[in-house]
């Protein structure tokens, strides 16, 4: 018996073929372009991602030599907040908005001068933030009427893909916070918050729980993707709230560290926290909440690779290694600190816990004797510092965090992983699987599906189960003893620039 996990993320789409016993069959990814007409701007194509799906779907069955009726469920998940307008067909009408998408600022501000502003931020436990799916929604109708128009349902990214496979809308409940009219205490839609959101309910899928089938695969989805009419398809969830899962993050207190494109945190709490700083989710496990922070800050590693890293490249293809692995390297040459060179990741903006679409990337106390080494050094701290901002906020707020979880790409780097020790002064744990390879989202939603359709009895006990093997880094007293002398310059360095943000993006929009 196999499961299916589709994990649709910011810059391709991975999907994996997992037996019932834990065991990974295959894997398989497809990359998709990110479309960015101006600097708060980020648009993908929905149909780049359903032809991921289908491409990475055959390559799985024909790598795993299997039938495609031995496949007994389909989880999916997605980037929050990412929105596809569809007609009644289930066709996209608009290029899907990311989550990196800061456009609607004018449409976000207008909701938060409203007189029931506090009522939804109440309701949803959510700050009214332009990156939220609320005021694109508010942009769409406002900048072309025609589409909202024809619009018939607003789907996110998981649910778009749902559709096309089953022919059925659905909205699972880690990502209806998107909209502002969700009521999380009771996991339904809110009239009189709809109304003050300006959102259409009738244009708002069926809310389903994350484990629970929405339906089966058609025959024309089969047939495009190589599978067979009638595998089940559960709702599936958010793609922070899925990682969080795939790598043990399933009871009270544990809490995921998130290191890829975006960096954050994600606390599994018990009751609902309203902290309009942070992003509160319901979790992809019954009766579990999710305390978040999100950083745009991961994404500015690869650009630095990208523009700056040429020689790491080379390096790289030559030593049959990879960029970043030799870029970390050339980073723990550099002390705690990075010789005074401090960074500030916000390259697009930042969300939680500033929300700020004008903030921008800066490398300050740089002088002569600093190297390349250095900026990598503070690049790294300035991300986690980015991270921990968040963490106290979340600790502020009542949270608690009871082991600190590493999941994505960064939790396979011991560099990363021991920085992210050193700042918090917290045990950084990263869990394995038998063969030592890292639990991920497409093992999430492969137990998800199996507890969905009843193979799995407990969905905390089956992914601890297929998570045995544990590291442990412990943090350094002498780093943390410095990064709490510079965190605190970190922060006023963003206070004093933010007038200077401010001008910046005003100048850049004049040009």
């Amino acid at each position: 018996m196999y499961f299916l996990g589709i994990d649709v993320g910011t810059s391709s789409l991975k999907t994996g073929l997992w037996r019932d016993d834990g065991e990974l069959a295959a894997s398989a990814s497809q990359a998709y372009p990110t479309i960015r007409h101006a600097a708060a701007w980020s648009e993908q194509d929905p149909l780049d991602w359903w032809e991921a799906l289908c491409a990475t779907v055959r390559a799985v069955v024909k790598s795993a030599g299997i039938a495609p009726s031995e496949i007994s469920g389909i989880g999916i998940d997605s980037t929050g907040w990412t929105f596809v307008p569809v007609n009644k067909a289930g066709a996209p009408l608009f290029a899907a908005m990311t989550w990196q998408d800061r456009r609607a600022a004018a449409e976000a501000a207008h909701l938060r001068a409203h007189a029931e502003a506090e009522y939804v931020v109440n309701l949803s436990a959510n700050p009214l933030d332009e990156a939220y799916t609320t005021p694109k929604a508010n942009w769409l109708r406002a900048h072309h009427p025609d589409v909202y128009a024809q619009t018939d349902q607003f789907l996110f990214s998981s649910s778009f893909l749902i559709r096309l496979l089953t022919g059925q809308n659905s909205c699972d409940t880690t990502q209806a916070y998107g909209f502002h009219c969700f009521d999380v205490r009771h996991s339904r839609w809110d009239d009189h918050a709809a109304e003050i959101c300006g959102i259409e309910l009738e244009k708002l899928p069926p809310l389903v729980q994350s484990c629970a089938v929405v339906g089966e695969v058609t025959s024309s989805a089969a047939e495009a993707a190589g599978l067979v009419a009638g595998i089940p398809v559960i709702a599936g969830g958010l793609d922070a709230a899925v990682g969080a899962f795939g790598n043990g993050v399933a009871r009270v207190g544990t809490t995921a560290d998130q290191g890829g494109t975006a960096f954050g945190l994600s606390i599994a709490v018990d009751h609902v926290i309203v902290e309009p700083r942070l992003i509160f989710s319901p979790h992809v496990v019954p009766g579990v909440y999710l305390l978040q922070g999100g950083t745009v800050g991961g994404g500015t590693f690869e650009w630095f690779r990208s523009q700056f890293g040429h020689g790491e490249q080379i390096a790289a293809d030559l030593l049959k290694s990879d960029p970043f692995s030799i870029m970390t390297a050339e980073a723990d040459r550099v002390p705690a600190g990075a010789n005074g060179v401090i960074y500030l990741p916000y390259m697009s903006g930042e969300r939680s816990p500033i929300w700020n679409t004008d903030a921008r990337g800066v490398f300050i106390g740089m002088h002569y004797g600093t190297t390349r080494a250095d900026l990598i050094r503070a690049l790294m701290e300035g991300c986690v510092f980015a991270v921990y901002h968040n963490m106290l906020v979340a600790l502020d707020s009542g949270a608690q965090i009871h082991e600190w979880i590493g999941i994505g790409g960064a939790s396979n780097s011991a560099s990363w992983c021991q920085l992210k020790a050193n700042i918090t002064n917290r045990p950084f744990t990263v869990n394995r699987r038998a063969n030592g390879s890292p639990g991920d989202n497409t093992l999430g939603l492969a137990v998800m599906a199996g507890y969905g359709v009843g193979v799995y009895p407990d969905l905390a006990d089956t992914i601890e189960q297929f998570l045995p093997v544990r590291r442990t880094y412990q943090p350094d007293a002498a780093a943390h003893a410095v990064y709490e002398r510079l965190y605190p310059i970190f922060r006023s360095t963003y206070e004093n620039l933010k007038s200077t943000f401010a001008e910046l993006s005003a100048f850049a929009s004049q040009q």
